[in-house]
């Protein structure tokens, strides 16, 4: 892989959402497909799907405009690298809502593990029969959790504190992610359950779940 041949606003890490038209995506993943079990034999890790996309934009040589705005996951991100920079200049007492679509990142890429207090998020471990009539809900966490805690107790059994910074941050996915899996779950108790017997309980902790 040689700088000459790759510049590195090819390479450069890139992820959700991209915008490109039909033909030029086209011409992307097709190159994209074909790179993508190549980069894995010499970087069998996590990332290596994108940095062969990354290797497919530069083949076909269509550089990205990136804008850092659009998209939060990781906590620990810079605000010149996601959009945290809405999250981090909102009071506390806003950070769980509601808010209006100009406040917010437009995307949350949920990749990462958030957690404040006993409340957790982890995509892994969310039980296989979540989407089920009997299964409960999610906790949601109250509203001022941003607030109240600056730790978080992990599933594990481990005990994580954070800054202000990013207990709010923490918060934020909290506040956004479990009230959605549970919007969701609920459409389908109402469609696929008899109503009476379904399980709308907002009960279920992650970090109860045996690890």
């Amino acid at each position: 892989m040689n700088s000459h041949r790759f510049p590195f606003h090819y390479l450069r890490q890139v992820g959700p959402p991209y915008i490109a038209t039909a033909r030029d995506m086209h011409r992307i993943v097709v190159k994209w497909c074909e790179f993508g079990p190549r980069v894995h034999d010499m970087y069998p890790y996590l990332l290596a799907e994108m940095f062969a996309y990354c290797l497919g934009a530069a083949h076909v040589k269509l550089p990205h405009q990136i804008a850092a705005s659009f998209m939060v996951s990781d906590v620990g991100m810079g605000e010149k690298s996601e959009g945290w920079g809405y999250i981090d200049d909102m009071p506390n007492d806003k950070i769980c809502g509601p808010h209006s679509p100009a406040e917010l990142p437009h995307v949350i890429h949920f990749c990462q593990r958030y957690g404040l207090s006993d409340y957790f998020f982890g995509k892994r471990r969310l039980p296989g029969n979540f989407l089920s009539c009997e299964s409960p809900l999610l906790a949601e966490p109250p509203m001022d959790i941003a607030s109240k805690y600056k730790y978080a107790n992990w599933p594990d059994g481990k005990r994580k504190e954070f800054s202000g910074k990013m207990a709010k941050r923490n918060a934020y996915m909290l506040c956004k992610l479990l009230p959605a899996i549970n919007e969701a779950a609920t459409y389908y108790k109402e469609r696929h359950c008899d109503t009476v017997k379904a399980n709308f309980n907002k009960t279920l902790m992650f970090i109860n779940i045996p690890y």
